[in-house]
């Protein structure tokens, strides 16, 4: 058996030995499509995903099902004893756009914008997160990434099955683009990505297949029949990333798709995001906007941090872990800005921020996390929240850098 199609595997058995029936459902439904394992297989794994999707209460975020716990295990069990019936091409980290210095210049009799020249390229089974504060450019880079908003300098290589390609509607056929404010449909959710299944090229087979498959993938089952007005805000954007997908874009752009969801909803919504872009048969390369940046950091491959229409930062989180030449640490607890200035302040290199939610300690990059926790707990300081932020592109927040 291949390490992929085995930690594939193991994930599955992981996932249900501690009964999280929604993860395991999502990754052998992924599974058995990935690899094209018998119809009858496919089929099941549907069918118990679809029944998951069915059970669910909302306002619940997990099931007690043993009849069906069992019926994963089984199939789980059943798929070992058969080989896939094709072999999965690899289609990961592929190159699919290269980037060169565009820009872009706005100008008005009261304001004027300059989006700096970037440069990146776009990967298969990739992420790139944007973040930021508002008005810093966010949005301009993903509109001319996708072809709405034309650029002023540099210049974008669109690359399709490995060659570079200029034809600009075939090109866009590979992009899809998702607003942050989400343009109203018409009839129900299913007869929307069928529609959208059906004018790019599929046929009645395959269309309910990719229908079917994309629906239940996504949790939404139960909503396929409601129309745009009996949706809420997350679940119209859950129906325009299945309408986005069923297509098989190469990339998905998607402006600040957390913004209008609940804390479990966001969790949800890039996990998905993350198994998706990694499909071992249908790759995607995603580059997203949020003021969300813990999360976003989370599943980023790469971070663009955007300062006055110029990325202060363009990279990985290990480079810029690497890069900084100090430590930030968020804390807060049973103890004062007084308190904590006095017990630090033997410390060199210390400067510390209060905010409205924590203390921000900024320190000398020989102080360990460690050091600073023993020392607090040393002087009987309660601590109610600790993050390490030495690492996340959060410090860029500060004016200092």
């Amino acid at each position: 058996m291949e390490l992929a199609l085995k930690e594939r595997i193991e994930e599955i058995e992981i996932s249900l030995l501690n009964n999280d029936l929604n993860r395991a459902g999502q990754r052998l439904l992924d599974l058995t499509y990935d690899y094209q394992y018998r119809l009858e297989d496919r089929k099941k794994s549907l069918e118990l995903r679809e029944r998951y999707n069915g059970s669910k209460k909302l306002g619940k975020s997990t099931i007690d099902d043993p009849v069906l716990l069992k019926e994963y295990n089984s199939l789980v069990q059943t798929v070992l004893q058969f080989s896939p019936d094709a072999e999965v091409p690899n289609n990961q980290n592929e190159v699919i756009a290269r980037i060169d210095k565009i820009g872009k210049t706005f100008r008005s009799r009261l304001h004027n914008f300059q989006f700096n020249p970037i440069s990146l390229e776009l990967f298969s089974g990739k992420i790139v997160g944007v973040v930021g504060e508002n008005g810093n450019g966010k949005t301009t880079l993903l509109r001319m990434i996708c072809g709405d908003l034309s650029i002023d300098e540099g210049d974008i290589e669109y690359v399709i099955n490995g060659e570079s390609c200029r034809d600009w509607q075939a090109i866009k056929k590979k992009i899809a683009f998702i607003p942050q404010r989400l343009e109203r449909w018409y009839g129900s959710a299913e007869d929307k990505i069928s529609f959208e299944a059906a004018i790019k090229g599929f046929d009645e087979s395959q269309n309910k297949d990719k229908v079917d498959f994309i629906i239940h993938r996504m949790g939404l089952s139960n909503f396929r029949e409601l129309s745009w007005t009996k949706l809420s805000s997350g679940y119209k954007l859950r129906f325009e990333i299945a309408i986005a997908l069923v297509s098989e874009p190469s990339i998905l752009v998607l402006d600040e798709p957390l913004a209008n969801l609940d804390l479990h909803a966001q969790q949800l919504l890039l996990e998905d995001l993350k198994n998706l872009a990694v499909s071992l048969r249908t790759p995607v390369s995603i580059i997203l906007t949020s003021q969300q940046l813990h999360e976003v950091e989370t599943i980023a491959d790469q971070i663009i941090f955007l300062k006055n229409g110029r990325a202060v930062y363009n990279g990985s989180l290990k480079e810029f872990r690497d890069e900084t030449s100090s430590n930030t640490f968020e804390v807060n607890g049973n103890f004062s800005y007084k308190e904590l200035q006095n017990l630090l302040k033997d410390w060199t290199d210390i400067q510390i921020e209060q905010t409205s939610t924590a203390f921000v300690v900024n320190c000398s990059k020989s102080i360990s996390a460690d050091e600073l926790i023993k020392l607090l707990l040393e002087n009987k300081m309660e601590i109610d929240y600790f993050r390490n932020i030495s690492g996340s592109t959060k410090k860029l927040f500060n004016d200092k850098y």
